[in-house]
């Protein structure tokens, strides 16, 4: 897959760079208040995760139900997603998982993110 990727797209792209521990992270988080919303490559971890914190502080200070997250790497890269499932036009997602696990959390602080 990675020779195709790499012959095909010309990328130079490494094995660990796709699935590794630094795994690539786009969105819009960043420069959410810009005119068009650029999505784009992420490229600091410790910069997007001060972002939900404010998203988050700020959610909290909106809401009567508080709400109280740790954003690891999966719970950014979820967080990611559903924003890019929300931002497409009549976008939306089915989300599985055990109960518990934090997906009406983190749905609710997208939903948030974008005053949906």
């Amino acid at each position: 897959m990675m020779e195709l990727l790499n012959n095909n797209f010309k990328s130079g792209a490494e094995r660990n760079d796709l699935f590794g521990e630094n795994k690539l992270m786009f969105g819009d988080l960043l420069k959410i208040d810009m005119p068009g919303r650029p999505y784009e490559e992420i490229p600091n971890r410790d910069r997007l995760k001060r972002v939900l914190i404010g998203k988050l502080e700020d959610y909290n200070a909106t809401s009567d139900n508080r709400m109280s997250l740790v954003f690891f790497d999966d719970a950014m890269y979820h967080v990611l997603r559903i924003c890019r499932a929300l931002r497409q036009p009549r976008g939306n997602l089915m989300l599985i998982g055990v109960g518990g696990s934090g997906k009406q959390s983190l749905t609710k602080l997208a939903t948030s993110i974008y005053e949906i």
